[in-house]
C-alpha cells in the first residue's frame, strides 16, 4: 500500500508540474500575441514508462518532452522568396516614380512643353523676321531649352548617385544582418545542446533576420540536423554556415563612372569578385536595376534628343544671314555628347538668322522657316520620328514602364498578405485558443494539486494506524 501511495503521489507530481510548464507556454503565448515574428509555443506532452512489476501496467505520470514552435517551414520559405520580391519592386516603383517627376512634363513645365514654346518662338520670328524683341525671345526660348536639357542630364546624374548611396547602405544593412545570424547560429546550438528545450526564441530571432536579410538580396537557406542553418546568396554563394559568415562588399568601379560594384568577398586572401549580375531580388536588384539600366537609357535618349536637336537647327541656322548680314554662325552650341553640353551659342537677337541671303535682309524669312519646319521633320537618328514625338514617346514610356511595376508591386502585396496571413493562421497566437488551454491547464493543474493534498492524507493515514 505504501508503494502504490508513493506512486500515486508521484504521478500527480509530475502532472502538477507539466501543467504547471503548459500555464507558463500559454502566458509566453498570450504575451506575444502583438509581437511581429513571434511563432507561438505548444507543449508536447506523453506519458511516463508504465511500472512492469506490478500487474496492470500502471502508469507512472506524465513528461513534457518538448516546447516547440509551430511553424510551416514551407510558408516560411514563401515568405521569404516574396520579400525578396517585394524588395525589388517597392525600391524599383518609388525609383520610377522620382524619374517621371524630373523626366516627365507637369504644370506646363517640361523639356516637352519647353521645345514646343522654342518652336513656338520661331514660328514668331518666320512671321515677323523685322522684329527684334521675337528674336529676343527665340533666344530667351532657346536658352531655357538648353536649361532644361541641362537640368535633366544633371538631375540623372545625381540620382543615379543617390542611388549609389543606397546600394552602400544596403550592402551594409545585409552584412550586419549576416553576422547576427551566424551569431545565432552558434547560440542556438548551445542552447539546444545534449537534447535540451528548443531555442524557440533564438529561432524566432534568426528567421526575423532570414526576412530581413532576404528583402535586402536574394537568399536561399538550409537547416541542418543541429539548428544551424546554411545562408546562400545568388547561385550557390555562402553568406553565413554555421558560426562564420562571408561579406559583401562595395567597390568602386573606375569603368563605370566611379560606381559601386556589389562583390563577394570569399575571404582566404581571395579577391572579391562582382555578383552584380547574380543578384536577382531585393532592393538590391531594384537599386542595381534603376542606377545601370533605367536612368542610363533614359540619358541615352536625353543625349540623342539633344544631339539631333543641335545639329538640325545649327545646320539650318548656319546657312542663313542675321540682321548683321553675318552668315555661319550656330545657334547652339554643344561641347561634347550628353545633354549637359548643350548652350546658346547667340548673345544678340540681330544675330538670329532668318533670312536665305544677304539680299533678302531685314525682311526673308526662308531660314526661319525651314527652322521652324523642324518641329514637324521626321529625323533618321531619333527612329524616323519628329523630336517632340521623341520625347514624348521616352517619357510615355517611361510612364508605362512605372504603371506596370505599380501594377506588380500591388499584386506581390497580395501575395504577400495572404501568404502572411496563412502564417498567421498556423505560427500566431489565437487568444481564444489560449485562453481555452489556460483553463485546461489551470483545472489540471488544480486537479493535481487536490491529488497531491489527497495522497498526502491517506499516507498520514496510514501512518496513523502504524502507530
Amino acid at each position: 500500500m505504501g508503494v502504490g501511495l508513493f506512486s500515486l503521489f508521484n504521478i500527480a507530481r509530475t502532472s502538477f508540474f507539466a501543467n504547471q510548464r503548459a500555464l507558463a507556454v500559454t502566458g509566453q503565448n498570450l504575451a506575444n500575441v502583438n509581437t511581429p515574428g513571434y511563432s507561438r509555443q505548444q507543449v508536447v506532452l506523453s506519458e511516463t514508462l508504465a511500472q512492469s512489476d506490478t500487474p496492470g501496467q500502471i502508469g507512472t505520470g506524465v513528461q513534457v518532452d518538448q516546447v516547440r514552435r509551430v511553424v510551416d517551414s514551407l510558408i516560411e520559405t514563401q515568405l521569404n522568396v516574396s520579400n525578396g520580391t517585394l524588395g525589388r519592386l517597392d525600391v524599383y516603383s518609388r525609383g520610377l516614380g522620382a524619374l517621371q517627376g524630373q523626366f516627365g512634363d507637369s504644370q506646363d513645365r517640361g523639356i516637352g512643353v519647353a521645345l514646343n514654346e522654342f518652336f513656338k518662338a520661331v514660328q514668331d520670328v518666320a512671321t515677323n523676321p523685322t522684329d527684334v524683341t521675337a528674336r529676343s525671345v527665340l533666344i530667351n526660348r532657346g536658352t531655357a531649352l538648353a536649361g532644361l536639357l541641362n537640368g535633366a542630364d544633371t538631375d540623372l546624374n545625381n540620382q543615379r548617385r543617390s542611388l549609389d548611396r543606397q546600394i552602400s547602405q544596403s550592402i551594409t544593412d545585409a552584412n550586419s544582418l549576416i553576422v547576427k545570424i551566424a551569431d545565432l547560429n552558434v547560440k542556438i546550438v548551445s542552447a539546444e545542446v545534449g537534447g535540451r528545450d528548443n531555442a524557440n526564441d533564438l529561432r524566432d530571432q534568426r528567421q526575423r533576420l532570414l526576412n530581413d536579410l532576404s528583402t535586402q538580396i536574394d537568399v536561399t537557406y538550409l537547416e541542418d540536423s543541429t539548428g544551424q542553418v546554411t545562408v546562400f546568396a545568388g547561385k550557390g554563394l555562402v553568406l553565413a554556415s554555421k558560426g562564420d559568415y562571408k561579406q559583401l562588399v562595395g567597390v568602386a568601379n573606375a569603368g563605370n563612372g566611379g560606381f559601386l560594384d556589389v562583390r563577394y568577398d570569399p575571404g582566404n586572401g581571395v579577391t572579391p569578385f562582382t555578383i552584380n549580375s547574380v543578384i536577382t531580388q531585393g532592393q538590391l536588384k531594384g537599386l542595381l536595376d534603376l542606377r545601370e539600366t533605367t536612368i542610363p537609357g533614359l540619358a541615352s535618349s536625353l543625349d540623342t534628343l539633344t544631339l539631333s536637336l543641335v545639329s538640325q537647327v545649327n545646320s539650318i541656322h548656319a546657312a542663313g544671314y542675321g540682321l548683321d548680314g553675318v552668315t555661319g554662325r550656330n545657334f547652339f552650341t554643344a561641347t561634347g555628347t550628353t545633354a549637359s553640353s548643350i548652350s546658346m551659342a547667340l548673345s544678340d537677337p540681330r544675330q538670329v538668322a532668318a533670312s536665305s541671303t544677304l539680299e533678302g535682309l531685314p525682311g526673308d524669312n526662308a531660314r526661319a522657316l525651314a527652322f521652324g519646319a523642324l518641329q514637324n521633320t521626321a529625323i533618321a537618328a531619333l527612329g524616323s520620328i519628329t523630336m517632340g514625338e521623341y520625347y514624348g514617346r521616352t517619357a510615355s514610356n517611361l510612364g508605362v514602364t512605372a504603371q506596370a511595376t505599380q501594377r506588380d508591386l500591388l499584386a506581390q502585396e497580395t501575395i504577400h498578405e495572404q501568404l502572411d496571413q496563412q502564417r498567421g493562421s498556423i505560427s500566431g497566437v489565437s487568444i481564444d485558443e489560449e485562453l481555452i488551454n489556460l483553463l485546461k491547464h489551470q483545472r489540471a493543474f488544480d486537479a493535481s494539486a487536490r491529488m497531491i493534498t489527497a495522497t498526502d492524507e491517506m499516507l498520514q493515514t496510514l501512518l496513523n494506524l502504524t502507530r
